[in-house]
């Protein structure tokens, strides 16, 4: 969440989810989508928070929903908890490491490599990228300059 208490005692929400209706399963907090702000970020009603001071609290909280909610993905989705631990390999075979997380700072989304020796890196998770993701992750390593 991000806690910026805003107009009328709404809080940003960033959504990382096509099924909105997954706000519906939480416990811990009912939270009402009011209206789309912009990218994934949402304008949301959480009850509760009357003050910035409560939003505030929130600032940096994660939201998660059971796994066994989720629809199966169809067969061109894939959840990202899916790939943390996946091995990656180039087009030729040659293994690149292990994805340990997948991250997005806000230019889109990214895998967080490791590497069997040396320090982890980031690598775009699009389509000109990710070419397969089966049993492992198949990448189309870009040039490094």
């Amino acid at each position: 969440m991000r806690g910026a208490h805003g107009v009328k005692g709404l809080v940003r929400i960033s959504v990382f989810a096509d099924d909105l209706s997954l706000f519906d399963t939480l416990t811990d907090y009912t939270i009402t989508l009011k209206n789309k702000h912009k990218g994934d970020v949402w304008l949301c009603h959480v009850d509760g928070i009357t003050n910035k001071e409560d939003a505030d609290a929130l600032k940096g909280r994660q939201l998660f929903c059971d796994r066994e909610k989720l629809p199966e993905p169809s067969a061109d989705e894939v959840y990202f908890a899916d790939l943390i631990g996946k091995s990656c390999a180039d087009e030729d075979g040659n293994t690149i490491g292990i994805v340990t997380d997948v991250v997005n700072y806000g230019a889109g989304n990214l895998f967080d490599i490791k590497p069997p020796s040396g320090q982890n890196f980031f690598i775009s998770y699009d389509d000109k990228t990710v070419l397969k993701i089966d049993n492992k992750i198949t990448i189309s390593m870009p040039e490094v300059i």
